[in-house]
């Protein structure tokens, strides 16, 4: 009898043991199963952060890319700029422009007087005569007053190439770099 409850008492003992093994291994396999879906999750997560990432990078990239152009095209555009004032600054082609502003303009100073850079007062002189007023500091063209000094009208030549340049510059700029 006593090997009889022994013999029971292990079998038992089997019984429990094979009992808490097979729910160790139930548990592991649900830990295994919720640990493979927490990776899945975390690496589905990482991959979305990281073309997030290279979206934003790429996107920074091209606009970098394209201030460096922005900036070189201005560059260009500015240099056109002071090239052109400066051929107008020499003077070579000022003798014929002068005389068209001042015959488009002639009714304005008839009646008042006429300013222009030192370089141009003898050609001016030649056109307006006693009507020329004074010299300026400009690179060329001419400033008339009206008679009682009110007004002004400005045609110096960087006042007129300013205005000319706002509103031709997205023009130039199409010249020199045509849309795709």
């Amino acid at each position: 009898m006593i090997e009889e409850i022994l013999f029971r008492g292990c079998a038992e003992a089997e019984g429990i043991r094979k009992s808490a093994q097979a729910e160790r291994e139930r548990i592991l396999q649900e830990a295994r199963a919720e640990g493979a879906k927490l990776l899945a999750e975390h690496e589905q997560e990482a991959r979305r952060v990281a073309e997030r990432t290279r979206v934003q990078d790429l996107a920074r990239a091209e606009l970098e890319s394209r201030m460096v152009v922005l900036s070189a095209q201005k560059e260009v555009l500015d240099q056109v700029h002071a090239t052109v004032l400066e051929r107008l600054a020499s003077g070579e082609e000022s003798g014929p422009l002068l005389r068209r502003l001042l015959d488009a303009n002639a009714a304005d100073w008839r009646a008042g007087k006429v300013f222009c850079s030192a370089r141009d007062a003898q050609t001016v002189r030649s056109i307006v005569g006693p009507r020329l007023g004074g010299t300026i500091d400009c690179v060329g063209g001419v400033v008339i007053e009206s008679a009682d000094g009110t007004t002004k009208t400005d045609l110096r030549f960087e006042t007129l190439l300013g205005d000319v340049w706002r509103d031709s510059i997205r023009e130039v700029a199409g010249v020199l770099w045509p849309s795709r």
